[in-house]
């Protein structure tokens, strides 16, 4: 019997009372394990060519900010400080390098999707401008955010609830998900300059890039949180099975 497809899941650092720890939502090992592979966890950065070698695909889920200056940008608010974790992105950035270099499928979710961008090159927007009018001008109005949502002005911000997206025809994910899609949305930053080889693949209705595709490469980046069930939002593993399915892919045309 043919094994399963192996996904290294990189992992989360948490400080506690046991030191600083690496840790794996369960959310993400179950949407691996329910769309037909097996979700492994990493948690030793010595050992990251050996993952590469060893494990089929690679996910890398969300997380806090990653530090600026590794797409060239600085520190403009000191509370920008506590907002990364180099251990993090140390260990992403290394997985992610090497599973490029290995051609082999990764799947960025979140902040995964930015570590995915910038490792190509790319830059992120620092926060996002989340005033936009119902005709879809932009305004410096404080508090609120308002779109065209339906053809009805509504609440729209990325920061929190649920918004949708418009994903292009020829895309793999329009393939799984449709044209048009509603997502959830936590996030304050996503890809600005798409790194080398990335072409958007969505986008919100204020402009911002809510997925990319690699040219040629298995590598896909989203902004949204596919494992995540919130209000208004059900938890979708169609995602999940679409990166799977391109480990075989790949596997068929080694």
């Amino acid at each position: 019997m043919e094994r399963k497809p192996v996904v290294l899941i990189a992992p989360e650092d948490v400080n506690d009372a046991f030191g600083n720890v690496f840790i794996m939502e369960k959310e993400y090992g179950r949407c691996i394990r329910e769309a037909g592979g097996v979700p492994v966890g990493a948690g030793d950065f010595r050992a990251v060519e050996t993952y590469a070698e060893y494990a089929d695909a690679l996910l890398i889920p969300g997380g806090p900010d990653i530090h600026m200056a590794r797409y060239g940008q600085y520190f403009t608010d000191s509370s920008e400080i506590a907002s990364f974790s180099n251990t993090r992105d140390d260990l992403d950035f290394a997985l992610c390098e090497a599973f490029l270099k290995a051609k082999k499928p990764v799947f960025g979710i979140g902040r995964g999707a930015q570590v995915i961008n910038v490792a190509l090159g790319g830059t992120l927007i620092r926060n996002i401008k989340p005033h936009l009018t119902a005709d879809c001008g932009v305004t410096d109005f404080f508090g609120n955010t308002y779109s065209v949502l339906d053809g009805t002005p509504g609440v729209f911000t990325h920061k929190n609830g649920v918004h949708k997206i418009t994903l292009e025809q020829n895309s793999r994910l329009a393939k799984v998900l449709g044209t048009e899609t509603m997502v959830n949305s936590f996030h304050h930053q996503a890809a600005y300059k798409l790194g080398e080889g990335l072409r958007a693949a969505a986008y919100s209705e204020d402009g911002v890039i809510e997925a990319f595709e690699h040219e040629f490469m298995p590598v896909i980046g989203i902004q949204w949180h596919p494992e995540h069930e919130s209000d208004g939002f059900q938890r979708d593993v169609s995602v999940f099975r679409m990166f799977v399915s391109m480990i075989g892919e790949g596997r068929h045309h080694a």
